[in-house]
This record gives C-alpha cells, sequence and structure tokens, in this order.
C-alpha cells in the first residue's frame, strides 16, 4: 500500500483541528518510547472533550495542548507533536492522544503512530462508538504500512540502531515494528565485532534476522571498544558469517506465455483487402522471461525478453501482376502474411494487496524481426487465358518500438512462487515500411517473368491484445 500523505495533508490538517476542539475520531498511534500510565481522574466536562481537567498539572496540560493544536492548524507536524506529548505525560487525555498520532502519520513515522493510536484504544475505553470506530479503522490501515523485525542470536546488551536512531538494547521483548520498506540495521557492542546490513521490512510481516556476534582479537589493533577505529571514526562492518533475510526476496524471475490477437496487420496487403476480398484477425502468441528487482514493498523495475509470432491471412485480394516487357495482367491473390520478432526492453510496475495481489505493469522497448508474405494468385495472359502463379513469398526486415501496459492478478502458490493471470495491450511502431520487394522475378507462364509491386506489407502502427499467464519465482 502507498503512504497516503502529500494529497491529503490539507485534508487531514483540517480533521486533525476539528478532532482537537470537538473530539472527533482518531487518525494515528504511539511513539517508539510511550508516556506514563494514564492517571486515574474521575471525568469532568473538559475530559469529555479531550482537553485537560483542573489542577496544576493539568492546568500545564492544557496549556500544551491548545499550543499544539495552534502549531497542528499550522502543519507544524513536529512541533505539535512535541506540545500534544508533553500535554500527554502532565496529564493524559484522549485529544491529546489522538493529536500525538496525527502529527505522527503526517511525519511518516506510521509505526510509532500505530502505536498510538492502540494506546488511544486501550488507555481510554470510555471512548465514544465513534471515536473507537475511527480509531479501529484508522489503525488497520496504518498496519498496511507498517511490519516489524525480529533479531535472534543477539549478544545481551548489545545497543540496535535502526537508520542512524538508537532503538533499544539487545534481545529485544518483541518484534520491533518499522515502517514499510528498506531499513539499515546496525549492532554494536564493546569488545564485540560491530554488525550492519538492509533488511527490507513488507507491511503486516515479520522480517526475522540472525546474528552471530564475534569477539574482536587484540591483534587486529583495536583500541579495546569493540570497534575499530580509522582516523577516529568507527569503521562499519558487516559480520559476514550473518545472513541477511527480508520479509520477502528482493528478486523476481518470471515466465509469462500470451496469445496474441491483433485486428490487422494494415499496409497496402491486409488494408487493401476490399469487395470481393475476406480477411481474418491477426492471430499467434509470444513468450517472455522478466527479471526485476523491488525498489519497495509495492514497487518493482526489470527488463525482459521475449519472441512473439502471429500471421494473418487475406484471400481474394484484387491485384495486377507486372510481365517484362508487357502490360499488367489483372488477378487477385492470397497471402498469408507472417509477423516474427524478438523483444527486448524494460519494465516497472506496482503491486497492490497480497491474497490475491494486483499488479499494474508498464513495458517499453524494442522488436527486431521480419514481416513475410507467402502469396499465391490466378492472373490472365496476353492471350486471355488464366494462370496461377506461385506460392512466392517474401520476408523483409522490420524494426518496431514498442509500448506495453499489463494488469494482472497473482496468487501466492508458496513461499517463493507466485502464478498470475492477466492482459497485455500491444502497441508497436515501426521504424521501417517492410515491402515487397519489387525486383523479385516471378514465373508468369506464357508471359515470361514478372514481378509484383512493392507493397506495404504492414501498416505503421499495429495494435493487439495478449491475455496469458504466467509464473515468477522470488529470491
Amino acid at each position: 500500500m502507498l503512504p497516503g500523505k502529500g494529497v491529503l495533508a490539507q485534508a487531514i490538517t483540517a480533521v486533525a483541528v476539528v478532532v482537537a476542539v470537538t473530539g472527533g475520531a482518531a487518525l494515528a498511534a504511539p511513539p517508539a518510547e510511550a508516556p506514563p500510565t494514564p492517571a486515574e481522574a474521575p471525568p469532568t466536562p473538559a475530559e469529555a472533550t479531550g482537553a485537560p481537567a483542573g489542577g496544576a498539572d493539568a492546568a500545564r496540560a492544557r496549556a500544551h495542548f491548545e499550543q499544539g493544536v495552534a502549531l497542528l492548524g499550522a502543519s507544524d507536524w513536529a512541533a505539535a507533536l512535541g506540545e500534544f506529548l508533553l500535554s500527554r505525560r502532565l496529564y493524559p487525555t484522549p485529544k491529546a492522544t489522538n493529536n500525538a498520532a496525527v502529527c505522527l502519520r503526517e511525519l511518516g513515522r506510521f509505526d510509532e503512530a500505530l502505536e498510538m493510536v492502540e494506546s488511544l484504544l486501550a488507555e481510554f475505553p470510555a471512548l465514544s462508538p465513534e471515536m473507537r470506530i475511527a480509531a479501529e479503522s484508522e489503525a488497520e490501515r496504518l498496519r498496511d504500512l507498517v511490519g516489524a523485525i525480529a533479531i535472534e542470536g543477539a549478544e545481551p546488551g548489545a545497543t540496535l540502531l535502526v537508520d542512524g536512531r538508537r532503538r533499544g538494547e539487545l534481545p529485544l521483548r518483541a518484534p520491533l515494528r518499522l515502517n514499510a520498506g528498506s531499513h539499515r540495521i546496525r549492532v554494536v557492542k564493546e569488545g564485540l565485532e560491530p554488525f550492519e546490513t538492509t533488511v527490507e521490512v513488507e507491511p503486516r510481516r515479520t522480517a526475522r534476522l540472525d546474528l552471530h556476534p564475534r569477539a574482536i582479537a587484540s591483534a587486529r589493533g583495536g583500541d579495546g571498544s569493540g570497534i575499530e577505529r580509522n582516523a577516529g571514526a568507527p569503521a562499519q562492518e558487516r559480520n559476514p558469517g550473518a545472513p541477511e533475510r527480508s520479509a520477502r526476496p528482493r528478486f523476481t524471475i518470471e515466465l509469462a506465455g500470451a496469445a496474441l490477437v491483433a485486428p490487422t496487420f494494415g499496409g497496402a496487403v491486409a488494408g487493401g483487402c476490399g469487395e470481393g476480398c475476406s480477411r481474418s484477425p491477426g492471430l499467434g502468441g509470444y513468450a517472455a522471461v522478466r527479471g526485476g528487482v523491488r525498489l519497495a514493498p509495492w514497487l518493482g523495475v526489470g527488463v525482459a525478453l521475449g519472441y512473439l509470432a502471429a500471421h494473418q491471412t487475406v484471400s481474394g485480394r484484387a491485384t495486377t501482376i507486372q510481365p517484362v516487357g508487357l502490360a499488367p495482367s489483372p488477378g487477385t491473390a492470397d497471402d498469408t502474411l507472417k509477423l516474427r520478432g524478438a523483444l527486448a526492453g524494460a519494465w516497472a510496475g506496482v503491486t497492490l494487496g497480497e491474497r490475491p495481489s494486483l499488479h499494474l505493469r508498464l513495458g517499453a522497448g524494442a522488436l527486431a524481426g521480419s514481416i513475410g508474405d507467402r502469396r499465391t494468385g490466378t492472373f490472365s495472359s496476353r492471350a486471355g487465358s488464366s494462370y496461377r502463379v506461385g506460392p512466392v513469398g517474401d520476408a523483409p526486415s522490420a524494426t518496431f518500438v514498442y509500448l506495453a501496459p499489463e494488469v494482472r492478478i497473482g496468487m501466492r502458490a508458496g513461499e517463493h512462487v507466485q502464478l498470475t493471470a492477466g492482459i497485455e495491450g500491444l502497441l508497436l511502431v515501426g521504424l521501417s515500411r517492410p515491402r515487397w520487394r519489387a525486383t523479385r522475378l516471378i514465373d508468369a507462364a506464357e508471359d515470361g517473368a514478372a514481378t509484383f509491386a512493392g507493397d506495404d506489407l504492414a501498416g505503421r502502427v499495429l495494435l493487439g491484445l495478449a491475455p496469458g499467464v504466467g509464473a515468477s519465482y522470488a529470491f
């Protein structure tokens, strides 16, 4: 799921201000360093609306709360968050908790926002039904933006840093929630070799990481801190004995096959089929292999190689043949057009959902191949008799660029395998005009040698649809 921040900022700001003043619904959840347990105070009119009640701490809490509301209205999320957290510590209320969650969400700290929403639900059982329903709904939305990491085999007392920020000591009491995406993990402890790696965290899943710390030998010239130093700075060293694992593999390879349907190849042959002529649609298929890398839980890019083959028949087309040294002879021709070629290109796509998953992808690249024409015909000689020509053929080279939008539905068939089915559009734009060679000599019976005109065998633009299936393996 995409983190919906930018386009909703103004709307969320307005809603949050209303929430702050009137007691509306929750929009986010608690920071990693949770505030103290809520005070056991009897409800008051002020508490019912979310503002702090009486007392010295409550008065200070109210001042911070009101300052937070003003900052929230100005979209100063970081400063507003500090005020609401101070208000919560002095005198916890649903409104201060809710507004802190709003700020955390807008700052992109979805893991902490989720915890704050859960605190809102747990600490204030007397929430109004409307506010509770809204908070539960928001928690579900945030869970689509949050995963977790579980670290095993850690040396007790080691410090865990995530993206340069201290997140506690190991071992963790529970998997650590993190925003979905790529995170830099670093574990350090005096006397031990530092460990650093990158982990991909997937929404609603837990990435597991095994650590195997090793003591640093004094012979390595360390200073006893457990971290080698170079010009006074700690060396950022990855433990080669610790495998890196993520909730979803980063790389995929996919095999796909599809039928291909094109209304027409166009050009002077299929496009010149008039009265008394019939033609079939272009039919065929193609196969492709795609490799990809996942840049985010929902975004991937990659390359593709494939092969395409399709044909179209045209029967009873009116045309002429040109005997050498004589006038053109009228007649009819039957043509079988064949498009063949190899495709190479790149693609980018997004994935939504999981069971099933929806894949939207756009490919682009080039097709290099040929368009052939196998032709037979019946013509009239200069003496008035009929004669048959062919079969004869020609296959000039053809080069196209292509665009291929695609939509697919996927279902997992195991931890690493996914099966997909969908439909792909194919737009081919010709870089050259494949034509029948007008110099090709043909046996024209009693009229001797003859030639056909240099007709275009395909149009400049070809359109097709390709329903198909595929299978991918992630590693």
